[in-house]
């Protein structure tokens, strides 16, 4: 029988994945598309109001699984989950506050002439934003792929 402080862990590594992966996802398939269709004005409130709580999930559920997963001795996926890790903290959570701080201060501005370089920075950050995303859940699937095959071993 399978120790219970094992199976706890491994629960909780793979519902954090599950949550992890799924917010991603999420943000990939449903999010970034219904991004790029908005208005500029649109686009900055729905940003102000989404991203901070939707960072702090990711944020969560990633620490929760990388460090459940390190109790696991799953030595096979921590590294891809490292490179995840990098990206979540290195790339998407500095972007998504430099985004928010300037949608922020695009809001208190009133004059419209200084939106021209503040729309081509907002763009940039939400395309990097988009290329970390996508990378990050395409290393998840492969990390989970890595521990569906290292399970059944």
């Amino acid at each position: 029988m399978a120790d219970t402080v094992f199976l706890v862990l491994l629960v909780l590594h793979v519902g954090a994945i599950i949550a992890w992966m799924g917010g991603a996802t999420l943000f990939v398939s449903v999010l970034t598309p219904a991004l790029r269709r908005m208005s500029s004005a649109s686009r900055g409130e729905f940003m102000l109001s989404v991203i901070p709580s939707y960072m702090r999930f990711i944020g969560g559920s990633s620490i929760a699984a990388a460090v459940a997963g390190l109790a696991l001795y799953a030595y096979i996926t921590q590294v891809a989950t490292l490179i995840v890790l990098l990206i979540a903290f290195g790339v998407l959570i500095p972007t998504s506050r430099k985004l928010v701080a300037l949608l922020r201060q695009s809001q208190k501005q009133a004059a419209p002439g200084d939106d021209v370089g503040m729309s081509a920075q907002l763009g940039n950050l939400q395309k990097r934003m988009g290329m970390a995303a996508r990378l990050g859940v395409f290393l998840l699937a492969v990390t989970f792929i890595l521990m569906i095959v290292g399970a059944s071993l």
